[in-house]
């Protein structure tokens, strides 16, 4: 959720009409977001725009966009019109493993006062902070036109390089600038995780910036007195970089500017061609009216969907058979799915309008057979001391291997993780127990902990998902005899028939560990665990664990999953 300043009377002049706060707050719905506060002596209006997806909400111009459409005061996409400018930017290609993407546009004839200026700055440190993740996918810079010649360097330049930067008056050196200036503090960890320091520089040398840390002070500095000005994103990610520039592009033509394209080239390492950015080309999606019909529960015909998904400011057309290609605006990229554009037209047509619709199925909810035999291992488990653990199936490789003295172990791993810490599944239980107790060594001993989960493992060219039940006790006098009497308890309450076999296992003390057989078939492990993972994972007690298949257990209901 995001939440902006701004004024009221600058709303209604926006809008055109004279409305109430209530009439105000109302019409804000339609553009996802509600009057917070309003302080009635600044004239200061408190939104909070309730959706992370739709940055091109987060200023006033980006609301009454959306409201205009539900006013019947506009329709359609905003367009304007792209000239050509004469300016380009050079990118370096020591750029392309770390920011590599920028987009650029140039705004003219602008009429800035001192409130439209603050309201810029505002959507652009909103953008940055959130949609830009900090700074870290995308950044935002705008610099004075007159003070900057073209071509434009985008490059990987010496530390020793120094400029004025914003707020300061004094030249600084670009470690300097990271290590004592106010934004260096807050994001100078992006540009040392890089190794190297990216600049924009004029081709009269000029310093832009050091993105994405701080503009210069002379070059980036907006005041009332600037017409004309360049408008740069950086990014890591080459279509946030392109849809920042373009709600800002539309920003601009809102307040009145005209815009210019400009030409970006880049090296064969980052882009195979170059840009001429902004890329205002419109994407478009076609969605069947009588799905979205049946899913909203009203009857709307071709026009009458095409006129509501135009309210909403989308082109569309009808294409026979309850087919609408529907164009979405460049300044959007939260649009997927015909169920997103049924979102749209529900909202044009007001929720608050639509009609309940009837269940035609009543049924009652219960547990799941595997549910109920697995709630009956964790009560047992309760009942015998433990305390019930829940760790999240996604795991670190680490954690599964070399912390329990195992290396040669097949593991499902995830594609494109977010982060080493969640880029496995895990194929077993007792070493996240055994994590556990190492984050625990504070507290009191003997400690139990169980846990009662999926997981996953890799067999031949299928990938099976089956519920494992593990326990492990942790204490000064913890023995195998202490985790077998719950393992028996458990399995004896369970109507069971087991036997244990000695096994050698890296995990366990050699002598003091075993196979688990039910039916002849091997269904777990049991032991204690060796000094040497107690070591690695900083546990100064021993710790004795017991982890068995569910499945293999007859008198439970628990099946084995199987994936292709």
């Amino acid at each position: 959720m995001v939440s902006i300043k701004t004024s009221y009377t600058k709303m209604k002049e926006l809008l055109g009409i004279d409305v109430t706060i209530e009439e105000l707050d109302n019409l804000l719905s339609f553009a996802k977001s509600e009057i917070d506060d309003f302080v009635e002596e600044e004239d200061m209006l408190v939104i909070d725009i309730k959706t992370s997806n739709r940055p091109d909400l987060w200023c006033a111009e980006g609301m009454v966009r959306d409201i205009k459409g539900i006013l019947e005061q506009e329709a359609g996409i905003p367009d304007y019109e792209v000239n050509k400018s004469d300016y380009k930017v050079v990118v370096d290609s020591a750029l392309a493993s770390t920011r590599p993407y920028i987009a650029c546009a140039i705004a003219k004839n602008l009429d800035l006062t001192d409130y439209s200026i603050k309201q810029l700055m505002q959507h652009s440190e909103k953008i940055d902070n959130s949609y830009g993740r900090k700074r870290k996918r995308s950044s935002i810079g705008m610099y004075n036109l007159s003070m900057i010649e073209s071509p434009i360097e985008y490059k990987v330049i010496d530390k020793s390089h120094k400029f004025v930067p914003l707020e300061h008056e004094e030249e600084m050196d670009l470690p300097t600038i990271l290590e004592e200036h106010e934004k260096g503090l807050e994001f100078g960890d992006i540009v040392k995780g890089y190794g190297h320091y990216p600049i924009l520089l004029s081709a009269n040398g000029t310093t832009l910036s050091l993105p994405p840390v701080i503009n210069s002070n002379d070059v980036g500095r907006i005041t009332e007195d600037t017409k004309e000005f360049l408008i740069e994103v950086t990014g890591t990610n080459y279509e946030t970089v392109n849809v920042v520039l373009n709600i800002l592009c539309q920003t601009m033509a809102d307040y009145g500017a005209d815009i210019y394209s400009v030409e970006i080239v880049y090296p064969p390492e980052i882009r195979d061609e170059n840009d001429i950015t902004p890329l205002l080309e419109k994407e478009e999606i076609i969605v069947d009216l009588d799905t979205i019909n049946k899913y909203l529960g009203v009857k709307l015909t071709s026009d009458a969907g095409t006129d509501k998904l135009r309210e909403r400011r989308f082109e569309c057309e009808s294409l026979g058979k309850a087919n609408l290609k529907v164009k979405i605006p460049p300044y959007r990229k939260d649009v997927f799915h015909w169920v997103d554009i049924a979102e749209e037209i529900a909202i044009a047509l007001d929720y608050n309008k639509l009609g309940a619709t009837k269940w035609k199925v009543i049924t009652t909810g219960g547990l799941l057979p595997e549910t109920e035999s697995e709630n009956k291992v964790r009560s047992i488990l309760v009942g015998s001391g433990g305390i019930e653990i829940f760790s999240n199936i996604l795991t670190e490789p680490a954690i599964l291997t070399t912390n329990v003295n195992m290396t040669k172990v097949d593991l499902v791993k995830l594609q494109n993780p977010v982060s080493l810490t969640y880029s496995v599944l895990r194929d077993r239980l007792f070493p996240l127990l055994i994590n556990v107790l190492s984050k625990n060594t504070h507290e009191t001993y003997p400690q139990s902990i169980f846990e009662v989960g999926e997981v996953v493992k890799i067999q031949g060219k299928r990938v099976l998902t089956q519920t494992h039940a593990s326990y492990a006790f942790a204490g000064a006098e913890a023995s195998f005899e202490d985790v077998h009497k719950r393992l028996h308890m458990m399995l004896d309450l369970l109507d069971t028939e087991y036997k244990i076999e000695p096994i050698s296992h890296p995990a366990f003390t050699e002598g003091r560990s075993g196979k688990i057989l039910i039916a002849e078939k091997i269904c777990g492990v049991i032991g204690e665990i060796h000094p040497s993972v107690l070591e690695l994972n900083q546990i100064w007690v021993p710790v004795v664990v017991f982890e068995i298949q569910l499945p293999s257990i007859p008198t439970l209901n628990c099946k084995k999953k199987f994936t292709d």
